[in-house]
């Protein structure tokens, strides 16, 4: 194995133990979690839990950096883990819906690799470099529930052909970011295009397979940043058992972000937690919505005046509001995500941010969207995030952050 490939674990290499796994980014290990937390709250800690004002116990350890099973350390330049604002500021990128064969509904896909290849090129060249670059989710279109023996399929397929395309689709995406420079961890989350819009072990097995962990959270200079399987929340259906383990580790991570004063925290994940406003409902929508892509219009008529509503883009309010609940309650600064094909930038009712950043594949424009500062188009997303290195101890919430979006 070549330096390079033993600095820059991707893909399955790197999302492992619920966290991220690479040589610029180096995790804290438990005994600098403790004094840490020594620091944080100026008491001494006994062997196994915190005794926090909440009276909540057993959150303050990242429990990947304390597995048995963890894989070998990486070898590193640097001693100081990214628990610590080591540096006044950083930039990670953030992209959505590469969906490869989108355009072509998978008789091709050289046409999203195509912009793919410019955003990487576009990334690697970003002065200064940014800490990671995510991935919002829908990595390819091809997902076997939308395409076989579906009858609202857009275009039918044998479940062989869908499994043999998207595994193909899969491996082209991975040649592609795998150029991503060797200094920027990589984060990919799957998207209802990569696991289905009802989820289930077995399509989740498969992300993993290809990817690694589908949720895990890591630490980049002082920021606490976390990676959500939120098509799960869309519908846990087939899957309410990950789901409800899922929803768990997401309290258990917060608590340990808040408990280490994380500067800032943010979310990842496929789908918009909300559009609009964090309490739209089903009926708040109306008729606005996308038109469909012309590129799909065979001549038949079949698509005509067809539209994606806008309804179907944001979390439905019943699993929202157990994500929100937790992200009020420990303050999450931002949620990032992609899933709407375009642009669009809101907040919550308790100040969140909520930022949808538009696609590398094909771009929508919803009738429903207040303008926007932003240009609709493809692209991705750089976000520039401040922090006070000279407090001698850090608040939960301290710096800032500000974002922009780059076409390609």
């Amino acid at each position: 194995m070549n330096t390079t490939e033993r600095q820059s674990p991707r893909f399955k290499d790197a999302q492992v133990n619920r966290t991220l796994r690479h040589a610029k980014l180096i995790q804290p290990s438990e005994i600098e979690e403790r004094k840490h937390l020594e620091t944080v709250l100026n008491t001494s800690l006994q062997d196994s839990s915190l005794n926090l004002a909440s009276g909540e116990e057993d959150i303050v350890m990242c429990h990947p950096c304390s597995s048995d099973d963890q894989p070998p350390a990486l070898e590193t330049d640097s001693t100081a883990s990214e628990l610590y604002a080591n540096a006044s500021s950083h930039t990670f990128v953030v992209l959505a819906d590469s969906q490869l064969g989108m355009s072509s509904l998978n008789s091709e896909w050289e046409t999203e690799l195509n912009y793919c290849r410019l955003a990487v090129e576009k990334i690697n060249s970003l002065i200064p470099r940014p800490k990671f670059a995510c991935v919002c989710g829908d990595l390819v279109d091809m997902e076997s529930s939308f395409y076989y023996n579906n009858p609202n399929a857009l275009k039918d397929y044998e479940l062989e052909d869908c499994e043999r395309i998207q595994k193909a689709q899969f491996n082209d995406f991975q040649k592609v970011f795998s150029q991503i420079h060797p200094d920027i961890a990589l984060v990919c989350l799957c998207g209802n295009h990569d696991i289905g819009n009802r989820p289930t072990a077995k399509s989740i097995e498969t992300f993993k397979d290809a990817f690694g962990d589908e949720y895990l959270a890591f630490w980049a200079n002082g920021t606490y940043n976390i990676v959500l399987n939120n098509v799960l929340f869309t519908n846990p259906e087939g899957a309410s058992e990950i789901f409800h383990q899922q929803l768990d580790w997401l309290e258990e991570k917060l608590k340990y972000a808040a408990a280490h004063q994380a500067s800032q925290i943010f979310v990842f994940s496929h789908h918009p937690w909300f559009l609009y406003n964090d309490n739209e409902d089903i009926g708040d929508f109306g008729g606005h919505g996308s038109s469909f892509p012309k590129q799909w219009d065979d001549g038949s008529g079949k698509f005509d005046g067809a539209i994606f509503p806008d309804l179907y883009f944001s979390v439905p309010k019943q699993y929202r509001d157990l994500a929100l609940d937790l992200f009020k309650r420990y303050k999450v600064t931002a949620a990032f995500s992609g899933h709407f094909h375009q642009n669009l930038v809101s907040k919550s009712s308790f100040g969140m941010d909520m930022i949808v950043t538009g696609p590398l594949s094909m771009v929508f424009d919803s009738s429903g969207k207040p303008p926007q500062n932003e240009v609709n188009s493809r692209g991705f997303r750089v976000v520039e995030v401040s922090v006070d290195v000279d407090k001698k101890q850090r608040s939960l919430g301290d710096g800032s952050f500000r974002h922009t979006f780059l076409p390609i």
